[in-house]
């Protein structure tokens, strides 16, 4: 699998099952591209691209890796695929044997669906690398928001929780979060407390350092050439000008 710059995901040599209701013949290979609002498929002389909305289901499955006696080394979906992988790991560890990985992905259309192999990632893998693309199928499903905002009106209503998180909650179901970095918040806001203070010396009357006779606003707490000090005790006044 490959991801470019723009966050597109792209599974290369996947191998057709199966296929209805798309220009593909079974035993022939493509590349699937999901992109921001579309899902693309590459043949070597086919295309065909459809729009999110009409995906109805996107399901990954598959024992995952798979030696060449047919015994399981794990990564599979379900309870029997993990205690296969788990019972014969440590006596494949012990023989030399030869893996592949067989995952299966199967894409269900308004108007077809097709059922493709891949051998780049485990089920589990793959299901964690199309996670964009699963988020996007949860926020086109009418049902799916339904169920989540009445969840959110409940624990409103019941006070659970407040007003604003209401809002940024009902938000981030339609909108990518943007989560703050405190690190980099903390900055921002030290950076914006500099700014309103310079503007605030900026502004003010100004005045001469008694010690170099630099020109300086008469409300600041040091000269920033000679460094003399104005606080409270201090022997330096600023003059007036």
């Amino acid at each position: 699998m490959s991801m470019s710059a723009e966050g597109q995901l792209r599974l290369e040599g996947c191998t057709v099952l199966g296929a209805n209701g798309f220009p593909f013949a079974a035993g022939g290979t493509l590349s699937v591209q999901f992109e921001e609002k579309s899902v693309n498929f590459i043949g070597p002389g086919r295309t065909a691209s459809f729009s999110y909305a009409e995906l109805a289901e996107l399901n990954i499955s598959g024992p995952g890796s798979v030696t060449t006696g047919g015994g399981f080394v794990g990564g599979g979906f379900g309870v029997e695929g993990a205690l296969q992988g788990m019972a014969i790991a440590t006596v494949l560890n012990l023989i030399s044997t030869r893996t592949k990985i067989h995952t299966f992905l199967t894409l269900i259309t308004n108007f077809g669906e097709i059922h493709l192999h891949y051998s780049g990632m485990e089920p589990s893998a793959l299901r964690i690398a199309l996670a964009p693309v699963f988020v996007k199928l949860r926020r086109l499903d009418p049902a799916w928001i339904a169920q989540r905002t009445s969840v959110l009106d409940q624990q409103c209503a019941a006070g659970v929780i407040d007003r604003e998180s209401y809002v940024a909650a009902m938000r981030r179901l339609s909108v990518a979060s943007d989560w703050k970095d405190p690190v980099l918040e903390m900055r921002d806001l030290k950076a914006l407390k500099e700014a309103s203070d310079q503007a605030l010396l900026d502004s003010a009357p100004k005045g001469s350092c008694p010690n170099c006779g630099s020109v300086i606003p008469v409300i600041s707490e040091s000269c920033p050439k000679c460094k003399a000090a104005f606080g409270i005790g201090s022997a330096w006044q600023i003059l007036p000008l």
